[in-house]
């Protein structure tokens, strides 16, 4: 029904920045959206969210989850909605 795509993209603080991942380091800070369009291709019924942590009040990372999200959609990247990691 659902494909967590990115899981945990950027780091902790005041300043995320994207994490130095394989994928970031194969494909380029556009990994994310490559990542969500391949999924989409792959199966387009199934509902694709971004995943994350310490994102469930407003900070310097759900801020910038959110303008990703903005930028995807801008772009007409698939994108259904962002996790809150909670456990």
């Amino acid at each position: 029904y659902d494909w967590d795509v990115g899981n945990e993209a950027y780091t902790d603080g005041g300043s995320p920045v994207l994490r130095d991942t394989i994928f970031r380091k194969a494909m380029g800070d556009n990994y994310i959206a490559q990542a969500l369009t391949w999924a989409h291709e792959a199966d387009p019924r199934v509902k694709l969210y971004l995943n994350d942590y310490a994102i469930d009040g407003i900070n310097a990372k759900s801020t910038t989850y959110y303008e990703l999200a903005k930028q995807l959609r801008r772009n007409h990247v698939p994108l259904d909605g962002i996790g809150f990691q909670s456990h």
